[in-house]
């Protein structure tokens, strides 16, 4: 017999880096369970009532029931369940395609109605073998009674290890069980991989958007075989869902199974024909007879008299609900305990096989032959995606249409392509990413395809996909791919105020995963304006303490913005500044938690690939400490000046520059937000650093900006004492070419120095006074 892939899955390419030796565990649903009873304790109660069901349900149907002459069990009954499998993906192998969940389906019935080879069943357990008589089918129509396959598709950066907050798209769990895949679990063991988990029928009743399973997509597949390849026992989700259907570990409520079976068998998982066991972990030649020797139950029979039934003297290893590799059976009594479930409102389970739930989730119906559905993502390399691009540089479009066999598909792109239109006209696998021959012609037969645009702004793309049989379905993507200005503008001139009024739509901002956490232009926010670049950072929907709503850590999520092509040339020896000015907040006071990064980079091969040229973290990135509510700057006292040393490689006639936002989360694992917003403006490129130190005698401060400046220029002057400053601007001899005088509003002025005033290049000195207090600062006309 085959061993489960358990220990297979090691040698697959999906887990590159990790070695032979790393430990697995193959179900993190008790762990799990622990945190839900902590968030929400009520569901001790709820456990409490859910067994008192299932003891009253077993006395009329279960093992006692058949020890008397007659019964009210009907084994005959069928339980028909709608599913939706959700694949949360990222663009990566953990993109399953459809054929694979068919298969999960087809090969779950298998095991559940127990039509497969068992003959490795060991004698003992022959007769305990359970045919629980339940079928699964992929649901035909959507909660809103749209017709689907009972497959969705999400990109996200929360398949990497979002685990409960990846359950994004779930489906009503009182009329569908969900089940998602991703690329990995979060709460991964040391040194090694957690296979999957599911909630259980109380922890649903008292949190509904946890409900159902979420797996590593690696274990999609991994069914105990016999030697000539057949199924011969059940794999992973067959196990979660047992633990969905009420059951436990053979071994208890727990994760721990020991294997030295050293008598330790306080555990117990409540099914008499399941032995006591310390239970098994990988491997199947461990027979614990420690906890099950001289192991009975006793039974009233029609009369009353006593009934023993004497069960094996040795552990079920071969049981689904046991970490074995030889998993190829249910006894009855798990089968009873299942359908115990099946017929409680707990969780929600009674309703799923419902005749009219049957009928409005179209569970079955025959299955549906829809069209495709287009998809693609673009990048350079191994990026995981990019959707800006320079002129004449060539930008790979990869297809990731699903939904059904596509046999042809027609790519159409705007902008001046070098491929305008492009046909590609291979056979695709049903939902799976093809990853053949780049096409370079107008015909060919690859389903990706390199694409150089000749006119910057944005392009649009467009995809036809022919479905085998069903006919074609296009999707249109205006906003998607950026193409930036042929040659690049002088740093010299660069004053960069974000304002729709400049050239902010040649600063294209990207928000890869749509969501909340993103760059935007603010209109109402600015140091010397009302314009800015802002990362909205703050998480609206979270209620800390309460973990509401499931969804929304933005662990993982990264978003960026792009300069227009910078030429710096003009600077390419001596100093070059990156200037500009920021304000942030954190949500969180705790050093720990002040965990979000901006990443500067360059880029120098027409944004092909970007080189790291700082990371601004901590006290770098936020100045304004915590903030329990949405940070908005209110003065320019909020802001500070940043300067970056713009390295020799990078000060060539065409520089595009990168700004990476990533949000971060807390160090408890709560994976909460603990960022706030962020701000930028006034960028400028310079020889010199924007950041001055001002002369000022307390109570009195002053600071000049921006310093340097080829514009105007701004005085900002903090006094608390005194209602009127009077600025006085000299010139390098002396010679006084500007002075004004302006009340203090509150504590604080705001004075122009026109550009007219200061428009031959040079050092002017700037005098400001309040009072009996002076302070003069340099300030640089370039």
């Amino acid at each position: 017999m085959k061993k489960n892939s358990f220990l297979v899955l090691f040698a697959m390419s999906l887990f590159a880096g990790k070695s032979i030796g790393q430990t697995v565990q193959p179900c993190n649903t008790f762990e799990m369970l622990q945190t839900y009873k902590q968030q929400h304790p009520e569901i001790i109660g709820i456990e409490k009532q859910l067994e008192a069901e299932t003891i009253n349900y077993l006395s009329k149907h279960g093992s006692s029931a058949r020890s008397k002459t007659t019964s009210v069990h009907h084994d005959t009954d069928w339980y028909d369940i709608p599913v939706v499998v959700h694949i949360m993906h990222d663009n990566g192998a953990e993109i399953i395609p459809d054929y694979k969940v068919y298969e999960l389906i087809k090969e779950m019935n298998r095991f559940y109605s127990l039509q497969y080879d068992y003959s490795a069943v060991i004698p003992a357990f022959k007769k305990y073998v359970g045919k629980a008589k339940i079928r699964f089918h992929l649901a035909t129509k959507d909660p809103n009674g749209n017709r689907t396959k009972g497959i969705t598709h999400r990109t996200t950066y929360l398949t990497y290890g979002g685990d409960d907050q990846c359950k994004m798209d779930q489906w009503s769990p009182t009329n569908y069980i969900n089940i998602w895949f991703i690329q990995r679990i979060g709460a991964q063991i040391v040194g090694g991989i957690i296979v999957a988990y599911a909630t259980q029928p109380p922890s649903a009743g008292a949190w509904p958007f946890s409900d159902g399973i979420i797996s590593n997509y690696g274990f999609i597949g991994d069914y105990t075989t016999n030697s000539a390849g057949a199924q011969a026992g059940g794999g992973s989700i067959d196990h979660e869902m047992g633990h969905v259907l009420n059951l436990d570990h053979t071994f208890g409520k727990s994760n721990n199974p020991h294997t030295n079976f050293t008598g330790s068998c306080s555990d117990d998982d409540d099914v008499d024909d399941t032995p006591p066991t310390e239970g098994n972990l990988g491997g199947c030649s461990l027979w614990d007879s420690v906890c099950a020797t001289n192991y009975y139950k006793v039974y009233p029979d029609i009369h009353g008299a006593d009934s023993l039934a004497d069960y094996p003297d040795t552990s079920n290893e071969q049981n689904i609900m046991n970490y074995a590799d030889c998993k190829v059976m249910f006894t009855k009594g798990q089968v009873e305990r299942m359908r115990a479930a099946l017929n409680s409102d707990i969780g929600g389970r009674s309703n799923l096989w419902d005749s009219v739930n049957l009928v409005n989730t179209g569970a079955l119906d025959s299955t549906l032959d829809l069209k495709p559905i287009p998809a693609f993502y673009s990048a350079y390399g191994s990026a995981r995606q990019q959707y800006f691009t320079c002129p004449n540089t060539k930008l790979r479009f990869f297809n990731r249409s699903y939904g059904d066999t596509v046999t042809k598909i027609v790519w159409n792109f705007t902008n001046g392509a070098s491929t305008p239109t492009y046909t590609a006209t291979s056979t695709l696998t049903t939902g799976i990413p093809y990853s053949g021959a780049v096409g370079t012609g107008t015909s060919g037969n690859a389903s990706n395809i390199d694409v150089s645009f000749t006119t910057p702004g944005w392009a649009t793309v467009s995809m036809t996909c022919t479905g085998n049989h069903t006919g074609d379905t296009t999707a249109t993507w205006d906003h998607s791919v950026f193409v930036a200005d042929a040659a690049g503008t002088s740093g010299n001139s660069i004053v960069e105020e974000f304002s729709a009024s400049g050239d902010l739509a040649k600063w294209p901002i990207f928000n890869y995963y749509n969501n909340e956490f993103k760059w935007q232009a603010s209109t109402s926010v600015g140091l010397f304006d009302n314009t800015s670049m802002m990362y909205a950072g703050f998480d609206n929907r979270i209620i800390p303490g309460a973990y509401y709503p499931p969804t929304g850590s933005p662990m993982g999520d990264y978003d960026d913005f792009f300069s227009i092509p910078v030429d710096l040339t003009s600077m390419a020896s001596g100093k070059c500044n990156l200037n500009f000015w920021t304000s942030g907040a954190s949500r969180s006071s705790g050093s720990l938690d002040i965990t979000d990064t901006m990443f500067i980079s360059y880029s120098i091969d027409g944004a092909k690939t970007f080189v790291n040229m700082d990371t601004l973290t901590k006290s770098s990135l936020i100045n304004k400490g915590s903030v329990a509510t949405s940070y908005v700057p209110t003065s320019g006292a909020d802001w500070v000046a940043r300067t970056k040393n713009v390295p020799t490689a990078a000060r060539q006639n065409y520089v595009v520059f990168r700004f990476r936002y990533k949000p971060g989360v807390d160090h408890y694992g709560y994976k909460q937000s603990t960022g706030n917003n962020f701000y930028m403006d006034r960028l400028t490129f310079s020889p010199y650093p924007a950041a001055v130190s001002g002369l000022s005698t307390n109570p009195l401060d002053v600071i000049v900006a921006p310093n340097p400046t080829s514009n105007n220029a701004y005085v900002i002057v903090k006094d608390a004492d005194n209602a009127t400053a009077h600025i006085i601007v000299s010139d390098i001899t002396g010679k006084v070419v500007y002075t004004t005088t302006q009340e203090i509003s509150g504590t604080e002025a705001r004075i122009e120095i026109p550009a007219s005033a200061i428009s031959v290049k040079g050092v002017y000195m700037v005098q400001a006074t309040t009072g009996h207090q002076s302070s003069t600062q340099k300030l640089v006309v370039y």
